[in-house]
């Protein structure tokens, strides 16, 4: 392994910080030795970190063709810095909602507990993109799970509990392979073979570790593990009829993402709890309720003390040719909001967002309205551990120095999602 070197790229011009967070989504995904992408403030330089060897990808390792290696990542980087920058043009950012505190922001106890953030007591990081939660964080983590649940109970959310596992045919119906393959985790097991299974049996009887031949055993993948609550809903409801009224779902489970060197602390992990309102019906109603719920979640933001921004955004769709195409439709069109929440270094987080899907989840599943058409949907959907890290950057780890109303709704700490 070699020590790590500084990839930098100047683009043709200042990049806005819509650009800047779509061109941060994709780098990761270029090759597994780039880590650390970051824009220097000016808006106008990426820096990414170049770490390791490419012998594993079949290149040799003299000086030329390591140089000859960098520099062909060097043009990739580029080009998709060019792609992204071309196709979201002057797009500007559309903010709904912002909370009274951010006008605090750039005070200097802002940020009471940023010095915790690596490792908040009650928080264990046990491998990668995986934490346990206990004491504070987890009554904190149930406080906010509480007040979301109390949010869907304004629309008589029905409550539906839902599997980790999901079919592939499901998520393929959810275009998930299409846009975000880069983020998928398979669930797999040991083909039903004897003498396959002893010898991995004999392989693994001295080790802590997978060792190189283990994925060779696994059978062809026959589910996945969930990532995003609010497909089971949709797959529920293949081939019915939504009621006049519509349909509100309250759903949470365990949600998974791999997101390459994006993975980090609470804020971006691999395996997640997602808590989601699901809004059912047609496109008409289920954009009332959407605005109805920006108010709502406004008031959450307040009654936490948060800072943040309720504004519109785009999912990290993988490199491909129409990737640009959708992110500029999503941002242009204003289909998913985003909450957004400042950290100490300056970035924002998002802890939610407000998601309104057209027909297309209506038309995968053959759902339709009563009235006539396919069915439109709209999901509130929060990262719950997402939100512990951004509230807990806030207000410090210490309960007794968070906002009253955090405090009302503290559990005993025995889980409620």
């Amino acid at each position: 392994m070699m020590s790590p070197q500084t990839l930098t790229i100047t683009l043709a011009k200042p990049a806005n910080d819509m650009v800047q967070e779509e061109i941060l989504k994709q780098i990761p995904h270029l090759s597994p030795r780039l880590a650390r992408p970051r824009f220097a403030s000016d808006g106008l330089t990426v820096e990414v970190d170049w770490v390791g060897e490419p012998a594993d990808q079949g290149k040799a390792s003299t000086s030329e063709d390591l140089s000859a290696h960098i520099e062909e990542l060097r043009g990739r980087i580029a080009a998709v810095c060019a792609k992204v920058q071309r196709g979201l043009r002057s797009l500007e950012r559309k903010i709904v909602y912002t909370a009274q505190a951010e006008a605090q922001l750039g005070q200097p106890d802002f940020f009471r507990g940023a010095a915790h953030l690596d490792q908040p007591p009650g928080v264990h990081f046990t491998g990668l993109g995986q934490a346990i939660l206990e004491g504070a964080p987890l009554r904190l983590f149930e406080a906010i799970d509480r007040r979301i649940v109390t949010l869907g109970r304004a629309y008589r959310a029905e409550p539906m509990r839902i599997s980790t596992l999901i079919p592939p045919d499901t998520l393929a119906k959810c275009d998930y392979f299409r846009s975000f393959p880069h983020t998928v985790t398979f669930a797999s097991h040991l083909l039903e073979d004897a003498d396959r299974i002893d010898a991995f049996r004999n392989r693994h009887a001295e080790i802590n570790h997978l060792d190189d031949h283990a994925a060779a055993d696994l059978d062809q993948p026959k589910a996945c593990l969930s990532p995003a609550a609010c497909y089971h809903v949709y797959k529920v409801y293949q081939g019915r009829s939504i009621p006049a009224e519509g349909v509100v779902r309250s759903v949470c489970g365990k949600c998974f993402r791999y997101e390459s060197a994006g993975l980090g602390g609470l804020r971006r992990l691999w395996d997640f709890t997602m808590r989601e309102v699901v809004f059912l019906g047609t496109a008409d109603h289920v954009l009332k309720l959407r605005e109805q719920a920006i108010v709502q979640v406004g008031e959450i933001l307040e009654e936490f003390g948060l800072a943040g921004l309720i504004r519109t955004a785009s999912d990290p769709f993988f490199i491909a040719p129409d990737s640009v195409g959708k992110t500029y439709f999503q941002l242009s069109s204003a289909t998913k909001y985003e909450v957004a929440l400042p950290l100490p270094d300056g970035s924002r987080l998002a802890v939610g967002s407000l998601n309104y899907h057209t027909d297309f989840f209506g038309r995968a599943f053959d759902v339709t309205n009563a009235g006539g058409g396919f069915m439109h949907s709209v999901c509130i959907a929060f990262g719950l551990e997402r939100f512990v890290h951004a509230f807990l950057a806030r207000h410090g780890c210490d309960p007794d120095g968070w906002p009253r109303a955090v405090r009302d709704h503290l559990g005993d700490g025995q889980g409620v999602c």
